[in-house]
């Protein structure tokens, strides 16, 4: 284990290896959440150990993230995601056909990437359509290591602004909505105004900027991998198992997973002191050669037990959605989208290295014909 220094100027030990890992994001007494999962690479080291925001799930520990997560997987799960099926199948329909309209190349991020999971979250929290755009400008900066920590503060209160309105919204005019039911129907205690702001801020954040890196990169990967890509488009079902292995393969949040100790812990014959920090490398656990057995090619067939969406008591709430949103997307992108290709060369594309997301910021593709 390795003691590093972070772009926030935090000293870390740095956890790689898989059943690691897993101990240490599974061990909720002895690691806190109460630094967000990302000081390490875009906070203020002067803040941390602060009070979380009112409703930032991510950094809550204990019975208070015990009953809020709970309340909240009612909304998540899978039988309930299902129902988004149609309308995300609808989509996908749209976008591709869109494609079909347009002269390549194109920005598939752009074009189809980002609109497909932003579109789906925002109906499922009940964004109005003219407002959409707002958001996904104030989140991107939000999380871009590129800018100062003073212009993604500032992007960040423009998003609490944002989301503060459209949580007084739901209660002057409530809808068929996540934002909504969490008003009107409230398990043990009603959600007070702060806490509804800060929830579905964080919701609406992280249930979009993923999944619109994952489709991108995702099709890139496919497109690297023509033999995997193939096999999905002869065979849909395949992606099954298939979505979870790109997400243990690509494994986009890929810059480390902050958590603080409690106490005195040893991991891997290293003893961490109480309040020291360590980061969690999830894409270095998904390639341990210990773990997986050919851990750095992708096959579609294969299934394993990824920590691509995290571990423990923390793992990904909108984890169902996400794959939904892959295993229509992808799939019916390379059936439709014959000839389907990038156009950028290889050392030209540039990676997202410089967000806490990894994903692609740009990817010019284009293709021969789009078919119904």
């Amino acid at each position: 284990m390795t003691r590093v220094s972070t772009p926030a100027g935090l000293d870390v030990w740095l956890v790689s290896g898989y059943d690691d890992v897993r101990k240490v994001l599974g061990d909720s007494i002895n690691f806190s959440s109460i630094d967000a999962s990302s000081s390490h690479l875009m906070g203020d080291p002067e803040a941390l150990g602060g009070t979380p925001p009112p409703g930032v799930l991510l950094r809550y520990d204990g019975d208070e993230h015990a009953k809020l997560r709970l309340r909240l997987a009612r909304e998540f799960m899978i039988k309930r995601i299902a129902r988004l099926e149609r309308f995300i199948r609808q989509l996908v329909t749209e976008h591709i056909d869109r494609l079909g309209q347009k002269q390549g190349p194109v920005d598939l991020y752009r074009e189809f990437g980002l609109p497909v999971p932003a579109l789906v979250i925002s109906e499922l929290l009940g964004v109005p359509e003219h407002d959409r755009e707002t958001f996904e400008q104030a989140t991107a900066a939000q999380v871009d290591l590129s800018l100062s920590l003073e212009e993604r503060q500032a992007a960040g209160a423009e998003n609490a602004g944002f989301f503060a309105a459209l949580v007084a919204a739901k209660y002057e005019d409530p809808g068929d909505d996540l934002i909504t039911r969490l008003i009107q129907e409230p398990a043990g205690r009603p959600m007070d105004f702060a806490e509804l702001t800060g929830l579905s801020m964080l919701l609406l954040a992280a249930g979009h900027d993923t999944t619109a890196n994952m489709i991108t990169l995702g099709t890139y990967a496919l497109l690297q991998n023509p033999d995997q890509a193939q096999k999905m488009v002869v065979d849909p079902a395949v992606m099954e198992t298939g979505v979870d292995e790109l997400i243990r393969y690509l494994s986009i949040v890929h810059n480390g997973v902050l958590r603080k100790a409690t106490a005195d812990v040893t991991i891997n014959h290293q003893l961490i002191r109480r309040g020291e920090h360590v980061a969690v490398v999830l894409e270095s656990a998904n390639r341990d050669p210990r773990f997986l057995e050919g851990a750095n090619t992708l096959d579609l067939t294969r299934s394993s037990a990824h920590v691509g969406f995290g571990y423990g008591p923390h793992q990904c709430l909108g984890q169902h959605l996400a794959r939904l949103e892959l295993r229509i997307a992808l799939p019916e992108l390379f059936r439709r989208v014959k000839g389907l290709r990038v156009v950028t060369d290889t050392e030209d594309i540039h990676f997202k290295n410089d967000m806490v997301v990894y994903g692609i910021h740009e990817l010019m593709i284009d293709w021969d014909e789009v078919v119904a």
